[in-house]
């Protein structure tokens, strides 16, 4: 099974020649850690998108193996990254846990016959994604607050090197300059209005800090017993307002058609949730187009460099995805196009 794009999350993306399904790449990095040799149907439940994710199995208990190309991201992002969850698992917040290599290692980093590849595994967090519940008030309200839980714990966390919204500005701007010469004007004007807005807005320690930057369904895990959520999936981390994860959240939570009818009231518990453990700036919350603005863009962005790149012989659900990439592209050029 396998997914390789959200179109609802907007999610970034790797490059299309690393979305095949490489079971020798994947059983070479997984010889890292113990594993059952015995069960590995599990694995076919695999899913690529801004990393390959593959389930396995080891003494009753399932784990997440995660990796990605070396050169798809910084290794001290996800040392960093790594680090940032060590920290949030020491407070009051579930979030899942990075497993020792059997060289003691949390980061592997691997020359293989396909390039480096950074791996890592986590423990499989308790309960079912959010995603498949029936959603109510309580769950809503449970979201928000541990939203801000999270970023409370994350406001007190010391500062690392990882990257930041600013430094995103920029890698939009060298893209846009290499491959969108035909609208770079008209992209230019819409990345300098977020920047403007962004170098005016006020940060401080209290409002800006290290958001999860995924912070939806998929990645919130619910165990209705305990009502205990859990919060996996770091990968997208950044410095950045935590107005942007609520942003995000709630744009989450709007494109459900669960709530389509009466989202102004979702919002509302939502928000009362996260005001349990975390202030919300309502001045940010003025903002939501312009953070909205930013992720699409980054979004649109990151799709144009996917598409990208070509070869012959393509296998037939390449040329389907690239196909249906360049439709949700051309939908968010339209977005964008936009007056906020």
């Amino acid at each position: 099974m396998i997914l390789v794009y959200n179109k609802k999350k907007g999610e970034h993306m790797l490059k299309l020649r690393y979305l095949f399904d490489n079971r020798d790449l994947t059983l070479m990095l997984l010889g890292n850690w113990e594993y059952d040799k015995d069960n590995m149907d599990i694995l076919n439940y695999y899913r690529i998108s801004a990393n390959a994710i593959y389930p396995y199995n080891h003494n009753g208990k399932t784990f997440i193996l995660r990796f990605y190309p070396w050169n798809e991201k910084a290794e001290n992002e996800m040392e960093k990254e790594l680090e940032f969850i060590q920290y949030l698992q020491k407070k009051e917040i579930t979030v899942h846990e990075p497993v020792l290599s059997k060289e003691g290692k949390y980061l592997v980093k691997k020359d293989t016959p396909w390039g480096k590849y950074l791996a890592c595994v986590f423990k499989r967090v308790e309960g079912k994604q959010l995603s498949q519940f029936e959603y109510c008030d309580d769950i809503i309200f449970g979201l928000g607050k541990t939203l801000g839980k999270f970023h409370k714990f994350s406001s007190e966390f010391k500062n690392v090197q990882k990257i930041s919204c600013f430094d995103i500005i920029d890698e939009m701007e060298f893209s846009i300059i290499n491959k969108l010469k035909e609208n770079e004007e008209l992209f230019m004007g819409k990345i300098g209005e977020i920047k403007y807005i962004f170098q005016k807005l006020p940060k401080n320690k209290l409002n800006f800090g290290l958001v999860h930057y995924d912070f939806e369904l998929d990645n919130i895990f619910y165990e209705e017993t305990s009502k205990k959520y859990s919060i996996i999936d770091f990968g997208s981390s950044m410095y950045h307002w935590y107005t942007m994860d609520i942003e995000q959240s709630l744009t989450c939570l709007k494109e459900e058609k669960y709530f389509e009818n009466d989202f102004e009231h979702t919002k509302t518990i939502f928000l009362e949730g996260y005001k349990t453990e975390y202030q919300v700036f309502e001045e940010e919350i003025k903002l939501f187009p312009i953070f909205r603005r930013f992720d699409d863009l980054r979004s649109y962005i990151n799709l144009i460099d996917v598409v990208d790149e070509t070869w012959d012989n393509k296998p037939e659900w390449m040329v389907n995805l690239r196909e249906e990439l360049n439709k949700i592209i051309l939908e968010k050029e339209n977005k964008i196009n936009k007056d906020l």
